[in-house]
């Protein structure tokens, strides 16, 4: 009985796989449920801001208008977008925990990758929220300004945060979440199906990029909305994952308890 525990153990090291207890399950899975929620705020306030200011229409003095007459939920999304960019770190993070050892390279390059998206994607969303607010509020005031300097100043800034966020960001996280997708894949105790739905997910999220990258826009922006939803789907789908892996197995408990009677 000693050697074949002992061969097993030997095996999994070879292999690199691991079983982590359960507490460790439940906790990666309330972290996806955070990061699940977070994000459906997000998009539900986000798709409320491009809806109202018809922004797939997209044009800069259009823009400043809605943030202008719209202070408070254009400041809600930038925060909103900046918490669940956070929470999508935490996941890549918790990832680690959960797969196999062989894999948590694909797992650390996706949560270093996500680390820069995050970054980078903060600074864009402070930009927003703060720099071009101001500079919408002073144009709709009449400052003292010319008109046509705080729309440059404003086209600048909107061009530097969507190039920050689209370009750059959102490459990171897609790259990340390829990789640390396929690291799921590559673990043997959770099913193959979560790499089926996590990859369109992020090859949506590269599309996007791409497309903007061509010159594309508002298509762009649409798919970077699918990929927000197919994100929340993925994650709830882990999460549901998750805890059922968290849950004690009550055949096991109940023939180790005969045992010991």
């Amino acid at each position: 009985m000693s050697q074949n525990a002992n061969t097993e153990g030997q095996i999994d090291e070879e292999l690199g796989l691991i079983q982590p207890g359960r507490a460790y399950f439940s906790v990666v899975g309330w972290f996806c449920v955070a990061s699940a929620i977070v994000s459906v705020f997000a998009l539900l306030v986000a798709l409320q801001v491009v809806r109202m200011g018809d922004l797939l229409n997209f044009s800069p003095v259009k823009l400043m208008r809605f943030i202008a007459d719209h202070q408070l939920m254009w400041r809600i999304s930038c925060l909103l977008n900046a918490t669940a960019s956070v929470s999508r770190v935490l996941v890549f993070l918790m990832l680690n925990v959960i797969v196999d050892r062989k894999a948590r390279l694909l797992t650390r390059i996706g949560l270093l990758l996500s680390l820069i998206g995050c970054a980078v994607d903060l600074t864009a969303q402070v930009n927003l929220l703060v720099v071009l607010s101001d500079l919408a509020v002073q144009l709709k005031l009449n400052s003292s300004y010319l008109k046509q300097d705080l729309l440059q100043l404003s086209w600048i800034t909107i061009n530097q945060a969507l190039g920050q966020i689209i370009l750059v960001s959102n490459l990171m996280y897609a790259v990340g979440g390829l990789t640390a997708t396929i690291g799921l894949f590559q673990t043997k105790s959770l099913p193959r199906w979560l790499f089926w739905i996590g990859m369109p997910v992020w090859l949506l999220s590269l599309s996007g990029t791409l497309v903007a990258f061509l010159g594309q826009l508002p298509l762009s922006m649409s798919l970077l909305l699918g990929c927000s939803l197919g994100f929340i789907v993925w994650t709830v789908s882990l999460a549901i994952v998750l805890d059922l892996r968290a849950r004690p197995n009550t055949e096991e408990e109940s023939s180790q308890l005969a045992e010991f009677h």
